[in-house]
């Protein structure tokens, strides 16, 4: 109990912490990466990843201690029923590729599923923030129906997902049967005679192989669950951070600009094809049209002031 005790306190540091740092990096993204990164994705990085990664703490020694308790049974079960359980070990070694195939299976599904339920959330969080809007424009229908088609993908996908996780269940919880099942009939095969005690023994031997063949699948797809959650994570934390302006006067320019011309968007050229001096040229000509413009509106200006000044 002390065990599991440090295990989930261990778990729920871990969960914090990576709460803390996806929200301290929110707050530091650059004007570019926010584009990228939507609201949608960092919510589900504060609920869904990092909760899988405190689920993988508590049973994470499982993927070495499951082979140690495996070892230690086919070792006893070698002393009572000799190269019989050999079968076992050999429906054993049979299951990895089998459980390597099922692994990225799933995390396929998983990295499907997460790319849905960001889609989803990100869709919501907009809907929520521009409430007002929606409602004077009556645009309910048309947002509802995006919401429910985005949660009916949502849904076949986490159906997709709940169908690997059960045929892996299955496919695993199958296995101390099988091992049982070839142990003895390759005892029997073998023309030995199953007494009663030597099965007795060999059962208890199958009990004690029952919980690591059980935990051993379990720990592989939490941590297949986990590595996908941790890039996630990772992926996020490495983004480009804006860089602060520190306190004093400044040592070094912070930005220059040579033989620079602006513009505004609706006196910009559609054609990329031209050269500099052909740019320039559109831009002072624009320039010109802005003056002259300009000086018609002041003449007029002052003509219609003049005429109110000089009622005769």
């Amino acid at each position: 109990r002390h065990y599991f005790f440090r295990c989930y306190v261990t778990a729920l540091r871990v969960r914090t912490a990576i709460v803390v740092a996806v929200y301290r990096k929110a707050l530091k993204l650059s004007a570019s990466e926010r584009e990228t990164r939507t609201t949608g994705e960092i919510t589900n990085l504060i609920s869904v990843d990092a909760q899988r990664l405190q689920d993988l703490i508590t049973y994470l020694h499982a993927i070495w201690y499951s082979f140690l308790q495996i070892g230690l049974a086919l070792f006893f079960l070698w002393g009572q029923l000799g190269v019989s359980s050999l079968a076992a070990c050999a429906v054993i070694i049979f299951m990895m590729p089998i459980t390597k195939s099922v692994s990225r299976w799933m995390g396929r599904k998983q990295k499907a599923l997460m790319k849905a339920k960001d889609q989803r959330v990100e869709i919501n969080n907009e809907v929520l923030g521009s409430m007002k809007v929606i409602k004077f424009q009556a645009w309910e229908q048309p947002f509802q129906a995006k919401i429910e088609h985005l949660r009916a993908f949502e849904l076949r996908k986490l159906y997709d997902y709940f169908i690997a996780n059960a045929c892996s269940i299955m496919l695993w919880s199958s296995v101390p049967l099988l091992v049982s099942l070839s142990t003895f009939g390759a005892y029997i095969l073998l023309g030995n005679t199953l007494h009663v005690a030597e099965a007795l023994t060999a059962l208890s031997l199958f009990e004690i192989l029952r919980f690591p063949l059980f935990m051993l699948p379990t720990v592989i797809n939490n941590i297949v669950e986990a590595s996908i959650s941790l890039r996630r994570v990772q992926s996020f934390l490495l983004c480009k951070e804006h860089q602060q302006i520190e306190p004093g006067p400044l040592q070094t320019p912070g930005i220059q600009m040579t033989n620079a011309s602006f513009v505004y968007d609706s006196k910009r050229p559609q054609t990329e094809d031209m050269s500099d001096t052909q740019w320039q040229i559109i831009l002072l000509k624009s320039q010109l049209q802005d003056a002259e413009n300009r000086i018609r509106e002041l003449k007029k200006d002052n003509f219609n002031h003049d005429t109110l000044s000089d009622p005769s």
